[in-house]
């Protein structure tokens, strides 16, 4: 039964994690009007606005170059995970061409390789792990709702 109770918590924990972390990246990559640029085909994507005081959401998607299941030690890395257009991400199986090249247009050369190089790495993270994560992705969102007046 305790294991069970463990399991469901690290859920949860994994779920706010998730969460958080993709408010991070549409943050991160979208400027204070929120507009971003979907890194695989380029597009600009209104990622979130304002209309009487009241925020509404758009279908921005925090997308993977390796895929979540691809590669569980690249699933919270910020190099790995770039604003993309819902129709990238969803219907285009992630553009990885264009990915591809955004990814080295943002990051530079070696940035395939790097990614490459912590994709064979395994990783689970753990409990406590994952609280830390938390709170250091709790602080950048603040700070970037600061910036963004989001």
């Amino acid at each position: 039964m305790k294991r069970a109770i463990e399991h469901k918590s690290h859920k949860t924990t994994k779920a706010k994690l998730v969460k958080l972390f993709s408010q991070f990246i549409r943050l991160r990559d979208s400027n204070e009007h929120g507009i971003g640029q979907c890194i695989s085909c380029g597009k600009f994507i209104t990622v979130w606005y304002k209309y009487n005081g009241i925020k509404f959401k758009q279908q921005a998607h925090a997308g993977h170059y390796y895929s979540r299941g691809a590669s569980k030690s690249l699933y919270f890395d910020e190099k790995n995970v770039n604003l993309q257009c819902c129709e990238c991400n969803s219907f285009k199986e992630g553009n990885k061409q264009g990915y591809a090249r955004g990814l080295i247009r943002k990051y530079g050369d070696g940035v395939l390789d790097l990614l490459e190089i912590k994709a064979g790495n395994t990783c689970r993270l753990t409990e406590v792990e994952m609280q830390l994560l938390i709170r250091e992705y709790e602080y950048k969102v603040k700070k970037l709702k600061e910036v963004s007046n989001e």
